[in-house]
């Protein structure tokens, strides 16, 4: 049975890259399934051999017949166990597709339905999509189009807010450059004052914010402390005297990451406009917007360009940035990371009004 969906363009285009994919959506990250789909493997028939091995790839979070989960016991690589050397899922091969829990069956893929309309969007955080996304020449675009019909997530949401939404994604992908279209946005939906050229405090919340990652993320970690090597940050604490010379550092190293990407811009545009439909921007889970989802995704521009700057090698490749960015969205989408990002522009962008068109035309430069 099929249904519409509106859906990124890219999306009829889009398939896993199953063995060849470099970072496998398994690893890395906790994988969760539901009590039900631990209860159906358990119950699954199988030779004996493969029970043992899908009888250890997963513990209980409490008991399955009153709402418990169970998680995949990761290797000593942080990979998943029943993934073969080959990079394929031991489990599809094995008992077929229809016995894959959901998370595994559909990621990236995040079906729901708003306002009695249906929709996928796709994470970034999938490897496929941002490599999709970077291989772009112009603005991330949207569609319907027919689909079978799969689970689909309820989001409560007022109908005024689920036009917003779709509003939103118009307004951002026909501007003219990123700070247009931000400011479009801005006069759109949320009316913040536009301040002057950024003093420094744009970078004290950069290099406070990848400072925190590199101590306290598994998950970014690595790439975050990567890039305070690369800027000279390891070990030292957000000071005003050294934000001159991390400005300086910083913008050295966008010069040399823009001969890697030169079209880095649309990149980031992309990004962000799949980002946003992903999580129903600004109205994330049918709340009320207001300002913060805005300030959130202007730290979220500014901390991937960062991060991702830093970590480019000068001799880099354009499959190194998608690694690093696809990595960065495990956290940027599927974390608390959008209500820290509020966090951290509050504590250093608010000291001037109108700090985050600051903050934006620095990335711009």
């Amino acid at each position: 049975m099929s249904r519409t969906y509106y859906v990124p363009d890219y999306y009829p285009g889009f398939a896993c890259k199953c063995g060849s994919c470099r970072n496998s959506c398994c690893r890395g990250w906790p994988v969760i399934i539901t009590g039900e789909e631990y209860t159906r493997l358990q119950e699954a028939e199988c030779a004996p051999e493969y029970r043992r091995k899908l009888n250890e790839a997963f513990n209980l979070d409490g008991d399955p017949r009153r709402g418990g989960t169970a998680h995949v016991v990761h290797d000593r690589s942080g990979g998943c166990p029943l993934l073969s050397k080959a990079g394929l899922c031991t489990l599809q091969l094995e008992l077929g597709e229809e016995i894959l829990p959901d998370v595994c069956r559909l990621y990236p893929r995040n079906t729901r339905e708003v306002c009695g309309e249906a929709e996928c969007a796709c994470a970034g955080s999938c490897e496929a999509v941002t490599e999709l996304l970077l291989q772009r020449d112009g603005p991330l675009g949207f569609c319907s189009v027919e689909l079978e019909e799969e689970p689909r997530f309820p989001i409560d949401m007022k109908e005024s807010f689920f036009r917003e939404c779709r509003l939103a994604l118009d307004v951002f992908r026909r501007g003219n450059g990123l700070e247009d279209r931000f400011r479009s946005l801005n006069a759109a939906l949320f009316h913040l004052p536009e301040g002057e050229d950024a003093d420094l405090n744009g970078v004290g919340m950069l290099w406070d914010m990848t400072a925190y990652f590199a101590k306290n993320s598994p998950i970014i970690g690595d790439y975050c402390r990567k890039a305070s090597a690369r800027y000279g940050l390891e070990g030292q604490k957000p000071e005003k005297d050294g934000f001159p010379l991390l400005a300086e550092r910083y913008a050295q190293a966008r010069r040399a990451g823009r001969t890697i990407l030169p079209d880095w811009e649309t990149g980031l545009t992309n990004l962000l406009l799949n980002s946003m439909f992903y999580n129903s921007f600004p109205h994330v889970g049918g709340t009320n917007g207001e300002e913060d989802p805005f300030l959130s995704v202007c730290v979220t521009a500014a901390f991937l360009d960062f991060v991702l700057m830093g970590c480019l090698p000068e001799r880099g490749s354009r499959e190194e940035a998608a690694d690093i960015l696809s990595t960065l969205f495990r956290l940027i989408e599927h974390s608390d990371f959008k209500y820290r990002a509020v966090k951290y522009y509050r504590e250093w962008g608010d000291r001037s009004p109108g700090a985050w068109l600051g903050i934006l035309r620095r990335i711009t430069e």
